[in-house]
């Protein structure tokens, strides 16, 4: 009896310590990310993601920037959750919840962000506030591998001056005529007729 019952505690201490085994391998599986985007006075959206985890039940998501190269003008929470891209100066927060857990590779958010006037390179950073299964009554936390990422931005491209074509001014011209460009088509005929009629009048003197 002694005996069966230190095996089936062997047992039991095996089945335990499987189980905690598999837990810290489950709370290390996945991982968060923030793609990289690039700019040159364009709004770019880059995606938040949960990469390959299983069971993701709340999360809190916070992604920081550099004010001086880029701002962020707006965000987008997906799965349920909520955003705030003015949750601090240069940090953009997304937040949610499942109770029946996520699984597989999700895009939690998106944030869509410009660029300042100057050229530059700006980090993504993330922080995770929140980051826990769906077990019910005694969430557990979770640690992904965290992928950072990067926004460049370059600066807009000055327009050529030798494509700009220049037309005539226009406003108010010759009454009736509409306009200045108007006018000056009146006034170039008027000369080519008066050169016609010269030249027609120059010759009828010769043959009279």
């Amino acid at each position: 009896m002694v005996k069966k019952i230190g095996i089936l505690a062997g047992i039991g201490a095996a089945l335990v310590a499987v189980l905690v085994l598999a837990g810290s391998a489950f709370a290390q599986d996945g991982g968060v990310s923030v793609s990289d985007g690039s700019g040159d006075g364009d709004t770019v959206t880059v995606d938040v993601t949960d990469v390959g985890g299983e069971g993701l039940g709340a999360w809190t998501i916070d992604v920081s920037y550099d004010s001086d190269v880029i701002s962020a003008s707006g965000c987008t929470a997906e799965q349920g959750g909520v955003c705030n891209e003015n949750f601090t100066d240069n940090s953009v927060r997304i937040t949610g919840a499942s109770a029946g857990g996520l699984s597989g590779d999700t895009t939690l958010g998106s944030i869509t962000f410009d660029c300042a006037d100057d050229e530059g390179s700006s980090d993504l950073t993330i922080a995770l506030s929140v980051f826990a299964d769906a077990t019910i009554g005694d969430p557990q936390d979770l640690s992904p591998s965290i992928s950072n990422g990067t926004f460049d931005c370059a600066e807009a491209e000055e327009p050529d001056p030798t494509s700009t074509v220049v037309l005539p001014p226009t406003g108010t011209g010759v009454a009736g005529s509409g306009s200045s460009s108007v006018s000056w088509l009146v006034a170039l005929f008027a000369v080519i007729g008066l050169g016609v009629l010269a030249t027609g009048y120059g010759v009828a003197r010769s043959r009279a």
